[in-house]
């Protein structure tokens, strides 16, 4: 049996981790344009997991320091390389989305020398 403050812990992250998880869902759905997209996506995405992992060490510590076993220690660590994964995944997916979706210069100016030759500077 835990303790009911770790367990509210956990609850609290697990629920701010599915929060931001639908955050970042609907900000696919909602957003205009690729970029806004991207960002919340990565965004909320992240920070869905940071909660996520959180709660998944808070758990694994708690049960450590209750002296069960050990396995939660590897937990633990499995869940940290989960967590350099995804991280790192989702880095490249969006240095990929940004380099694919470049506005594209015509004649040799780009979109904000546009500007500001329209704006008269």
């Amino acid at each position: 049996m835990s303790n009911p403050l770790i367990d509210a812990v956990i609850f609290i992250l697990i629920g701010l981790s599915v929060g931001f998880a639908i955050i970042g869902m609907i900000g696919l759905f909602l957003f205009p344009d690729i970029r806004s997209r991207m960002h919340t996506a990565f965004r909320a995405t992240l920070i869905s997991l940071g909660c996520l992992w959180t709660s998944v060490t808070v758990f694994a510590l708690f049960i450590v320091l209750s002296r069960v076993g050990d396995q939660y220690i590897i937990f633990v660590l499995h869940s940290v390389v989960l967590l350099i994964i995804v991280v790192f995944a989702n880095a490249v997916l969006y240095k990929l989305f940004r380099e694919r979706t470049k506005t594209t210069s015509v004649c040799g100016q780009s979109d904000q020398q546009k500007i500001d030759n329209k704006e008269g500077k």
